[in-house]
């Protein structure tokens, strides 16, 4: 039987290098965060030291791996996980030396030279130094945001994304690049330029432009983002999978340029981000962050004025906690509890943030509605006496005062009432009119009603990480991580506010959106022997965003159909555009500038669901002086998405000159 179980377990092993070995001919190698840690172990008068044993032992988690220095004195260290080591060193007449605060980074390579001192067989001679800070082991050029400096700098939004500008050649973009509206409502700007534009994709940390960089000029979506040594992308829009928060973050490293082999995919950056995991000493965070007018620091200016402040709310608040594993064990015999000290370990995260701020338009919370007049069809008071203007109709050019409305037969309308053109008004041309909300300021015949709509974030992020270690030889870990969040932005005319009863949608940007992903990751490290090791990863995300405007599909509360209601029916053909279609009376450079009737509705909803696969392997060996890394990186991508605009859902646009 055991003989039997040996054979199924080589079997599979020689499976495993035979996948990997066949994937060779892919265009890249399997990537990875780990690091390594390599150098030459010499005496005091500079002669190599040879058959010395070196032992890597990781601080947190007491892991440790062994090797002997070959005939030229060197040794090397492969595929360790980011964290805190030291190098304990034993050769035959030395004294044992220990070279402690090594520092191993997210895909590092760390040159640790150890000279022995000659004294007492049996004594121990640690050594505390600092580490080289020159990379003359690889060719990549990038940096390493370590967790304290994720944890402490100061973050909009708490993005983590945003600290990969501290390295050189890196960029948030001013200019539009995937899509957008240029302000807080309709997008956020991307590092808080103002006239920049954020991107499409975000739904998720809108406020603080996503996840969009520009590295050494190249386009945004060009980037490729790891997460724990998995593919951590989106198909869709070429951004961020999972976004953990920073207190879960045990650093991150992006690479700008001369990327190594394995890195593959990127012309622009490669951004790979390490997840914190649990240690022998239980430890844990809590934490509240606080941005509004009550405990913000204010302009003097402000300060004159404190009342007349917009209040911008966010709270983001979680906590995070990690230790070793104990479980109960049961049945008769051995120890009650299960110890996992230096053996297995757990990490669990958590965050939360509640949004509520203001959501005004340009024209400081002013948009325009219909007039008693207008609302019958006279749009005389559009009219200025006086001027002249050339007009192109069916009957060619016509000169006529600016604010003319034109009958279907291309004549001016007589008193510029459409009643007057012989022809009947359209009961659908009035229920739209009708159903706009009365103006509030009468005196005004453009923004005449005074807005005030609002912006409600809800975001629930939880993830956990879990290591453990099989036999000697034998390391696995397992993660999981799932990220919901909502948006609500409101209407520009509430529910309620037509005189009619049709509320009308209406708002840039105005409705309900949803931007939600989960991800799990596995991994496992095997120790052939000293010098070769083999790492398999495998990462699976499902990213699914989507953007219903009011109405659509009864969002924020508004009747799905409000067209038929208007007497408009058979508009919305795709099957899911629901709601009203876009439809706005623009009246261009009246009184020295554009001005338009609000607009109102939407083409239909917007939705996607992007799903990614990766698989990778890869065999490291150590010959002398040499290192060989064997791999291959396998991913699948499958996008799906739905743009009712594009769909068959009918926009209709009527301008009045």
């Amino acid at each position: 039987m055991a003989m039997t179980q040996n054979a199924i377990y080589w079997l599979a092993r020689g499976c495993a290098v035979a996948f990997m070995f066949g994937v060779l001919a892919l265009p890249t190698l399997a990537q990875t965060n780990k690091g390594t840690i390599k150098g030459t172990i010499t005496d005091q008068g500079g002669g190599i030291v040879q058959k010395a044993t070196v032992k890597v032992t990781n601080v947190d988690t007491n892991a440790e791996r062994s090797v002997n220095t070959g005939d030229d004195g060197t040794y090397e260290v492969p595929l360790l996980e980011p964290g805190k080591y030291k190098v304990t060193v034993t050769a035959p007449t030395f004294p044992e030396t220990v070279r402690e605060n090594i520092v191993v980074q997210t895909s590092s390579t760390e040159v640790v030279d150890i000279t022995l001192t000659a004294g007492q067989v049996g004594a121990v001679v640690t050594v505390t130094g600092s580490q080289t800070l020159v990379q003359s082991e690889t060719s990549d050029l990038g940096s390493v945001i370590d967790s304290r400096q994720v944890t402490d700098l100061p973050i909009p939004q708490r993005n983590f994304t945003l600290l990969a500008t501290l390295s050189p050649g890196v960029s948030r973009p001013f200019v539009s690049t995937i899509g957008g509206g240029g302000n807080f409502e309709s997008g956020g700007t991307p590092g808080g330029v103002i006239g920049s534009t954020g991107s499409t994709e975000s739904t998720r940390f809108r406020e603080s432009g996503g996840s969009v960089l520009v590295v050494n000029g190249a386009r945004p979506t060009n980037n490729n983002f790891t997460l724990d040594g998995t593919d951590n992308n989106e198909g869709q829009f070429g951004q961020i999978g999972i976004y953990p928060p920073p207190d879960a973050i045990a650093e991150f490293k992006i690479q700008t340029s001369i990327a190594p082999a394995e890195g593959g995919r990127a012309g622009g950056g490669i951004i790979s981000t390490t997840t914190k995991s649990g240690t022998n000493a239980v430890h844990g965070t809590a934490y509240e962050f606080y941005q509004g007018r009550v405990w913000s620091a204010l302009s003097r200016q402000d300060k004159s004025h404190p009342n007349n402040l917009t209040n911008r709310n966010t709270h983001q608040f979680g906590g995070t906690a990690g230790g070793p594993v104990f479980l109960p064990r049961f049945g008769e015999g051995g120890k009650k509890l299960y110890n996992g000290r230096n053996r297995s370990f757990w990490y669990f995260y958590y965050e939360g943030q509640r949004n509520a701020t203001p959501s005004t338009t340009g024209d400081f919370g002013f948009v325009s509605v219909p007039t008693a007049k207008m609302r019958v069809g006279d749009f005389s008071e559009l009219l200025q006496p006086g001027t002249t203007k050339s007009f192109t109709t069916i009957n060619g050019t016509v000169n006529a005062p600016i604010g003319t409305v034109f009958c279907r037969t291309g004549l001016p309308a007589a008193g510029n009432d459409i009643r007057n053109c012989g022809q009947t008004f359209s009961a659908a041309a009035q229920n739209v009119l009708r159903a706009y909300p009365l103006p509030t300021v009468a005196s005004r015949i453009f923004d005449n009603y005074a807005t005030n709509r609002k912006e409600k974030y809800n975001r629930n992020t939880f993830g956990l990480r879990f290591d453990h270690k099989i036999r000697e030889s034998d390391s696995i870990f397992f993660a999981y991580s799932r990220d919901n969040s909502s948006r609500a932005r409101d209407n520009n005319f509430p529910l309620g506010s037509s005189p009619t009863g049709n509320d009308l949608p209406s708002g840039f940007g105005a409705g309900n959106e949803f931007g939600n992903s989960r991800g799990v990751r596995l991994g496992e490290t095997h120790v052939f022997s000293p010098t070769v090791i083999n790492d398999f990863r495998f990462g699976a995300t499902r990213v699914r965003i989507g953007i219903f405007n009011t109405g659509v599909g009864g969002a924020l509360g508004f009747d799905p159909q409000i067209s038929a209601h208007l007497g408009i029916p058979n508009i919305n053909i795709c099957g899911e555009c629901t709601g009203v279609i876009l439809l706005g009376i623009e009246e261009p450079f009246q009184r020295g500038r554009q001005n338009q009737l609000e607009f109102i509705g939407d083409g239909g909803p917007f939705y996607f669901t992007s799903n990614n696969f990766s698989f990778a392997d890869g065999l490291t060996w150590i010959h002398g002086k040499s290192g060989f890394k064997f791999g291959g990186d396998m991913r699948i991508r499958q996008n799906s998405n739905f743009d009712g605009g594009r769909a068959g859902g009918m926009k209709g646009k009527l301008i009045v000159s």
